[in-house]
């Protein structure tokens, strides 16, 4: 009897927003006369930043410094429509109205700006507050003096609004399910690799190391970003050996009746992470930002049983994988029992839906 160590990997591709799109976003932005701008939006930040990200969409659009920037979303009376903080769409389509809204302030504050200094607003430019003629930065107007003129000399509210909806399929190929248009605005991918010690006598399995590598687009904010990620990885190592979801075993009379029985992973049980940010920048998304919220932790639980398997030779077919659940497939396999293993996918076109649908499954080996 000893513990074993084993390496698993696995993958995932995640699509940002909802499937066929039905969720738009608004957004509008108003220039005080000091130059400070007010963001108004109905994205809730749960956690994700997302109110960081929409400021710095903004704040980089108009050519402001971010300090600038105020974020309101306090008053969804007042805030502008948005559907949600979910299915990893603050960023990418909440974060798109905010950046069309910007542009459409940026180009009001070059047309102030164009009467104030009499030149053609397509020789200006804006960059950290001060807007100057291209190629010749000494002559130059701050932000806050064309807010300031748009109010009291021309009498103007310089303001932005924006929204935005990914467009959805409108015809499937029901042979081959093929869309004329992307079903999704954007798909992220990744890949965890899982290094476990695992005990085949008491059957306790302890994640030694969690190597990342997330696909994102683009990293508007990376320490955020990997907050993030860091933050999946524990919840994904929580599902993988520790957490009994609710409602997926095998009925709501086994969840917990309070967080004093539901078993997260602490300070203990935390491994070694290391991450890799790879930039794919997404055609579609604000500077090329792709959603990875929820995927944060997809990949960990699959990249865990992947390395028990390597270590004691068993494979774990049901999460939380439990040392009691170790054990019985290490008595199963002593005994002779079967092993689960994995059956190939299978395309079939349900007629009376008219949509194909995929089947996989587990079988056992006799």
């Amino acid at each position: 009897m000893a513990r074993h160590r084993g390496i698993g990997m696995a993958t995932v591709e995640y699509p940002t927003g909802m499937n066929q799109n039905g969720d738009p976003s608004q957004a509008w932005i108003k220039v005080k006369p000091d130059g400070r701008v007010d963001v108004f939006s109905g994205t809730a930040d749960i956690g994700n930043g997302s109110k960081t990200i929409q400021s710095q969409i903004v704040a980089e659009t108009i050519g402001v410094p971010y300090e600038w920037v105020t974020y309101d979303n306090s008053n969804t009376d007042s805030s502008p429509m948005c559907t949600g903080t979910f299915a990893s769409r603050a960023t990418f389509v909440a974060g798109n109205a905010v950046l069309k809204a910007a542009r459409q302030v940026r180009e009001r504050i070059l047309a102030i700006a164009g009467r104030e200094m009499e030149i053609d607003p397509a020789d200006l430019e804006i960059a950290d507050g001060t807007v100057s003629v291209a190629g010749t930065p000494a002559r130059s107007m701050g932000v806050d003096e064309i807010a300031g003129a748009a109010t009291f000399v021309h009498g103007e509210l310089l303001t932005g609004d924006g929204a935005h909806l990914n467009p959805g399929a409108a015809i499937v190929d029901p042979e081959t399910g093929e869309v004329d248009l992307p079903p999704h605005a954007a798909i992220s991918y990744a890949a965890c690799v899982a290094e476990v010690e695992a005990d085949d006598e008491t059957g306790d399995v302890q994640v030694l190391k969690l190597t990342q590598a997330y696909d994102i687009g683009r990293a508007m904010n990376p320490t955020l970003l990997e907050g993030q990620i860091d933050g999946g990885a524990v919840m994904g190592l929580g599902f993988g050996l520790l957490e009994t979801c609710y409602p997926y075993y095998p009925s709501v009379d086994h969840r917990g009746d309070s967080m004093n029985t539901y078993h997260v992973p602490t300070m203990g049980e935390l491994p070694e992470i290391a991450n890799v940010l790879i930039e794919n920048p997404s055609t579609g998304g604000p500077y090329g930002a792709k959603g990875i919220g929820e995927m944060a932790n997809n990949a960990q639980p699959s990249a865990i049983a992947i390395a028990i398997h390597d270590a004691v030779g068993v494979w774990l077919t049901e999460f939380p994988i439990t040392p009691e659940r170790v054990l019985a497939a290490l008595d199963a396999r002593a005994a002779g029992g079967g092993q689960p293993r994995r059956e190939g996918k299978r395309v079939i076109y349900d007629e009376e839906l008219s949509v194909n649908t995929v089947a996989t499954g587990l079988s056992w080996v006799p």
